[in-house]
């Protein structure tokens, strides 16, 4: 489809001829996403990372450019979907006749708020660029596992954003304060204390919260409008806000700041694992915990090549080692602080039977693993070795919850390594974080294939689709990522009819479907879904 010349001028007319492409090389750098292959075969396509080009590009540096952007949309009929950084198939359109927005102007963070801790940003704004600006001042920020290089109003605003540090610091929508929103209509809604002209301060009130709307658990994914502005935020900051790196990457060397401790611990059954996992929650130690799967995974994370994560593979005792493993990462305010934490930590250890593999001397870290772990950087990783990984299952729940899932992943990977579609990580590479040291778990079952090979890629869609069935038949949580309507027609029935509810909302705010809705849900119920 070439985009009508009158749509053309109008646009131009916006944010100036040299803010909008056309250019079917330009357009293929937007269609071309990660997991885009899995999206394809799901759709009955070639695994290709291809996925459908935008009509045009256009790049907005306002929230008034916006609103007139979405009002062309509106006038000619067209679909719009918002972009920021973008990671994953939902980045690009669902579809054809799509007008992407592409906010990357739109990337300064307004202000920082010391004292009451939350930054104010726009849409472009990065994770390590917030977390920079914030660790100058003694603070932090909730960083998604998505990692440093994605927008945290994205994440904040549209999708999960579970973390490394999500122990201390919650996750994306959980930091969530005030908020700019531009509805599918073209209008403006400011939602919590900013609806009064009180400030950004809050995400709440006067009256009910629309963050509910606007979000849900996971978030509309572009389905709902744009969203220009947000408050998140911060955290103080357990360090030295000054970071010591030497070398040159990816062989870079890091000072480990006073105070730091990371622990491996390594346990032969679930049971004890779970129940470290329990008492490390009500100790509330750590400002990263989580529960890895076995040797391959701690290659995977601690490694930063190929040849790395070979060399962790097969040397020393970490080759012969298969158990369910948790990772802490102590980063304390004091000597003091440090004492106690590190003594608790060292009880639980004794008290569950497990082994601190760092303490024994049975593997070591690279020193740059302490700062990608706050980073959230250890998860890229997964990238190394194929360019590629997808994560199945996925939920949030109680610890118990979370660990039966893992158990289930298992058995069902175990299949398909058997059949040599997914790497051979032994069944066990199922990721969890704690939420605010309490008994609330995430958990999602992050699985490497081989994207040039498109047997892999059937492979792991195979893999997904079975994975998710055992979810349904099983009641085991619903996965991280349910999008469109005929994945939300399955699960509504099973989660108390949400769709229905789901529908209603989208019909209220874009009875159109101006907003493209194919990572969402649309607002009429489809013919035979």
């Amino acid at each position: 489809m070439v985009i009508d010349p009158t749509v053309r001028r109008a646009l131009e007319d916006i944010v100036g001829p040299e803010n909008i492409s056309t250019d079917p090389a330009i357009l293929d750098t937007y269609a071309f996403q990660w997991c885009g292959e899995l999206k394809n075969i799901m759709s009955g396509r070639e695994p290709s990372r291809f996925l459908d080009r935008p009509e045009a590009v256009v790049l907005p540096s306002n929230t008034e450019e916006v609103q007139a952007i979405i009002r062309v949309c509106r006038r000619f009929k067209l679909k719009f979907k918002a972009h920021s950084t973008g990671l994953g198939p939902w980045a690009a359109p669902s579809g054809p006749g799509v007008i992407l927005m592409d906010l990357r102007r739109m990337n300064r963070i307004i202000k920082i708020d010391e004292k009451n801790m939350y930054a104010i940003i726009e849409p472009y704004v990065t994770g390590a660029q917030l977390q920079a600006e914030a660790m100058k001042r003694g603070l932090n920020c909730h960083m998604p596992g998505a990692g440093p290089n994605v927008s945290v109003l994205a994440s904040s605003t549209s999708l999960g954003g579970i973390g490394f540090t999500s122990v201390y610091t919650g996750y994306s929508s959980r930091n969530l304060l005030a908020v700019e929103w531009v509805l599918p209509s073209g209008e403006v809604l400011r939602l919590g204390s900013l609806s009064t002209d009180a400030g950004w301060f809050s995400g709440d009130g006067p009256g009910p919260s629309l963050r509910g709307i606007m979000r849900g658990y996971i978030g509309a994914m572009g389905g709902l409008g744009v969203f220009t502005k947000c408050a998140v935020k911060l955290y103080p900051w357990p360090s030295s806000a000054r970071w010591e790196i030497e070398g040159v990457s990816p062989n870079y060397e890091f000072r480990v700041p006073d105070w730091w401790r990371l622990y491996i611990i390594n346990y032969q059954d679930w049971e004890s694992c779970e129940n470290a996992l329990y008492r490390i929650a009500e100790a509330e130690v750590g400002v990263v915990v989580m529960r890895e799967g076995g040797a391959p995974s701690l290659a995977l994370i601690f490694s930063h090549s190929v040849e790395k994560m070979a060399e962790l593979l097969v040397s020393g005792d970490l080759s012969e080692m298969v158990g369910k493993y948790i990772v802490v990462l102590i980063a304390a305010n004091s000597q003091r602080e440090f004492d106690y934490q590190t003594k608790v930590m060292e009880e639980i250890i004794r008290k569950t039977g497990g082994e601190d593999l760092v303490s024994a001397g049975k593997f070591k870290p690279p020193s740059v693993s302490y700062a990608e772990a706050i980073r959230n950087m250890l998860g890229q990783h997964a990238f190394i070795a194929t360019s590629s990984f997808q994560s199945t299952f996925g939920m949030t729940d109680t610890i118990r919850a979370a660990l039966n899932v893992a158990r289930a992943a298992e058995k069902i990977k175990l299949k398909y390594i058997g059949k040599r579609v997914i790497a051979d990580d032994g069944g066990e590479a199922s990721w969890s974080s704690f939420i605010e040291h309490g008994h609330f778990m995430h958990l999602e079952t992050p699985t490497v294939y081989d994207v040039t090979n498109p047997e892999s890629c059937r492979g792991m869609v195979d893999f997904m689709k079975e994975c998710y069935e055992r979810n349904l038949e099983d009641n085991l949580g619903m996965p991280y990522f349910v999008v469109g309507d005929e994945e939300h027609e399955r699960w509504g029935p099973k989660c108390s009819n949400y769709h229905v509810w789901l529908r209603k909302i989208k019909e209220a705010f874009d009875p159109d479907d101006i907003s493209d809705s194919g990572w969402y849900i649309s607002p009429k119920k489809v013919s035979g879904v």
